[in-house]
């Protein structure tokens, strides 16, 4: 008969085994890929010459995005942020005390080598630089500074000379760059022109590290101690093609294992590629239909809500931009986040019967020679201009197909880039309808509805000007942002606008990304991330969220599984000495 203490010792020995299995998985991350090399393929014809994160642009401002820690908040392509460089944040006295709490593990690294942790003073010397130099302020937070006050080394407050609905944006997404720049300029007005191309003076802080830059690639390694997690690749090179024919060749054929894809050529070629995988993710931008807002017969509200039906914003979506077809937004608003729609707007979808229907409210009707005429027998002539772009072309076309089918005189020309941007810039109110890239920089609703419909907005090239509108932006402007009064307010300001219908949104671009099954897992498009990439780099929110949660849950079932293997261990003791007694 088996023993007590054999059987205890067995029960001990499966107690050991499993709670160190138990614990060894408790503490594992669940990783991607670690180790090995990235190949991403661009197309640039020109050197890098500036990696100054204030200034530069383009492929440099790419690599940048990398290779600095960025900004106190990230905002992400919707418009929606989380924390970043802080960790918190609090908005005080009306809106016009900003808190940031920043964490207390990023660093700046020379080179491969930490050099010295982020603070507040780096937070500090970047404003000082925006105040010296006024073109590198380009959100223009300066004028609202009042000061700036750093309590410790990881606090910072920005005391504001009225609250705005755009601070907390624009100074929480502003490039942080390091206070011991100041060792390489001495004079802050001339930071703007420091390119900050000597590799160990850029003290980076992203989850890649800028190793070499030549005429035809760029290396990178990965930043070992990211504050927010260790990128899937130790080693990235960006290898720089003449042309978009040799990158995708160069995709095809597995030299490179990851590129942006032009979704008017090669995204369609790739779709159909057993090897590659695309993807999308929606870039917050509009195409939109522009007019003349004080000549008849776009000055009429029912004939630009009859536009609006008449266009056909799905098929351009389609054929003309490789994109997704569906709502681009709520009436004629700009984007924003779902969450800021006023729900009672109207979308004006493609339906020629409705479209007809506002036609005919705006004092049109069809005339013997089969065209849409004033009452007085005019013959209504729409005419549109664009640029030499083939999407645009594209979606110009289609647009002048669906009028002419509904009984328009429909005219579309080419024209050359001057005479398309006087058109839309000139101080007259240009004289044609035309095609034009809008593109909200943020997903904040205040930003994007003054950017389009105040007077002095920035994209405002209809003149477009309504008293009542207007004052209500104005309101709006010193609101407490998010706050229950500014979302009633901005809902009304939607309203206004979608009734007005002052310009008629074409598309919801998508931007594609391609890359190789082998080497890259993928992301969804209606995941929130973090660079266009994001899967390569592995430091998205919702891989740390689930990372967390997954080693807790795994700590818990230990603890459970420990307690219930100590109770059968009592159990079984328990029963054998009963048996024990029961044979003496």
């Amino acid at each position: 008969m088996v023993s007590l203490r054999i059987v205890v010792t067995i029960v001990i020995v499966i107690m050991m085994v499993l709670t160190t299995a138990f614990l060894t998985v408790g503490e594992s991350v669940p990783a991607k890929v670690s180790g090995g090399s990235l190949i991403v393929g661009t197309v640039e014809t020109e050197s890098i010459t500036n990696m100054n994160p204030l200034t530069a642009s383009g492929l440099a401002g790419d690599i940048l995005s990398l290779t600095y820690a960025d900004s106190l908040i990230y905002l992400f392509n919707n418009g929606s942020y989380i924390p970043w460089l802080a960790q918190n944040w609090s908005i005080q006295n009306g809106g016009k005390t900003l808190k940031f709490n920043l964490v207390h593990n990023a660093y700046w690294m020379n080179g491969t080598t930490k050099a010295m942790p982020i603070t507040s003073q780096d937070v500090l010397f970047t404003f000082e630089v925006l105040k010296a130099n006024s073109s590198l302020d380009i959100n223009g937070v300066d004028p609202f500074i009042k000061n700036i006050s750093t309590p410790n080394n990881y606090t910072i407050i920005f005391n504001l000379t009225q609250p705005n609905v755009m601070m907390f944006d624009f100074i929480g997404s502003q490039t942080i760059i390091p206070y011991a720049w100041h060792n390489y300029v001495s004079n802050l007005s001339e930071m703007g022109s420091y390119t900050n191309m000597k590799i160990g003076e850029q003290l980076q802080a992203g989850p890649m590290l800028l190793t070499s830059v030549s005429t035809n690639e760029i290396n990178l390694v990965s930043d070992p101690i990211f504050f927010k997690a260790k990128p899937n690749f130790s080693t990235e090179a960006i290898v720089l093609y003449e042309s978009s024919s040799s990158e995708i060749e160069a995709l095809e054929t597995g030299a490179i294992d990851a590129t942006y894809v032009d979704p008017n050529s090669a995204f369609s070629a790739l779709s159909n590629y057993s090897g590659v995988k695309a993807v999308a993710f929606a870039d917050p931008f509009n195409l939109n239909l522009w007019f003349d807002d004080n000549v008849a017969p776009y000055n009429n509200t029912n004939f630009r809500i009859g536009l609006a039906y008449a266009i056909n914003k799905t098929q351009i979506l389609q054929k003309a931009e490789d994109g997704l077809g569906g709502k681009v937004s709520m009436g004629g608003l700009p984007w924003t986040l779902t969450n800021y729609y006023n729900s009672s707007i109207p979308y004006y979808g493609y339906n020629i019967t409705e479209a007809n229907k506002y036609f005919m409210k705006a004092g049109l009707h069809i005339g013997s020679n089969g065209y849409w005429e004033y009452s007085n027998g005019t013959v209504v002539k729409i005419n549109m201009i664009d640029l030499n772009l083939a999407d645009w072309d594209a979606a110009m076309t289609l647009m002048e197909d669906t009028l002419s089918n509904d009984h328009f005189q429909v005219n579309f020309a080419i024209t050359p880039t001057s005479v398309w941007a006087q058109d839309i810039f000139g101080e007259q109110n240009f004289t044609v309808a035309s095609f034009f890239n809008f593109g909200p920089l943020l997903g904040n609703p205040w930003y994007d509805l003054w950017a389009e419909y105040d007077s002095v907005g920035y994209w405002n090239f209809e003149h477009y000007n309504n008293p009542q509108l207007n004052q209500l932006l104005n309101e709006s402007e010193v609101m407490s942002y998010n706050s229950p009064q500014f979302n009633t307010t901005i809902k009304e300001i939607q309203g206004i606008a979608a009734a007005q219908m002052p310009v008629i949104p074409i598309m919801g671009a998508e931007v594609y990304y391609a890359y190789l099954y082998n080497k890259v897992g993928g992301f969804y498009p209606d995941q929130q991330i973090l660079s266009p990439l994001d899967s390569l780099y592995g430091y998205s929110v919702t891989n740390q969220t689930s990372v967390k949660q997954s080693s807790s849950n795994i700590l818990l079932y230990s603890i459970v599984g420990i307690t219930l293997l100590v109770i059968v261990v009592v159990a079984i003791a328990a029963v054998y000495l009963l048996k024990r007694r029961k044979l003496k």
